[in-house]
């Protein structure tokens, strides 16, 4: 199975381009939505385990990964890789004037593990539609 992606023109980015060039770029597109209910069976097929047991199981795992975030921790499912809540703030003269609001929203961050990185190498591309120069895209995102 190979990444469906398109070619769209896209406003020349680069720091010597006309204001007015533009660029053949490449845009990935998603084949579809993998839900919960479709892991849970493809799980249970070859496990021992039921839908149901999965689904019970996928659904504590995510309140847990809940919980160990907003307790400051980086939680770690090995093959999978790490999550972790990261925040900064806007400054202050000195520790006296700093205050908790002056905190930023947190984000949450993913580092995948090795192994999921390492399906990047096996990825491969095909071309699912064309852009000519003269049509415009009818999508806001793909044209400036």
């Amino acid at each position: 199975m190979a990444l469906k992606y398109k070619t769209v023109w896209r406003k020349n980015m680069h720091k010597d381009a006309a204001a007015d060039s533009k660029l053949v770029y490449g845009a990935t597109k998603s084949a579809g939505k993998y839900m919960l209910e479709q892991m849970c069976s493809d799980i249970s097929e070859m496990s021992t385990a039921s839908e149901g047991d999965v689904r019970l199981v996928i659904c504590g795992m995510v309140q847990i990964i809940k919980k160990a975030l907003l307790r400051g921790e980086t939680v770690v499912i090995d093959g999978l890789g790490n999550f972790q809540l990261t925040a900064g703030s806007t400054g202050a003269a000195t520790e006296e004037e700093f205050k908790v609001h002056m905190m930023k929203r947190p984000g949450l961050v993913y580092r995948p593990s090795l192994s999921m990185l390492s399906i990047r190498d096996q990825a491969k591309f095909e071309l699912i539609e064309s852009i000519g120069k003269m049509e415009e895209c009818d999508k806001p995102h793909s044209i400036d």
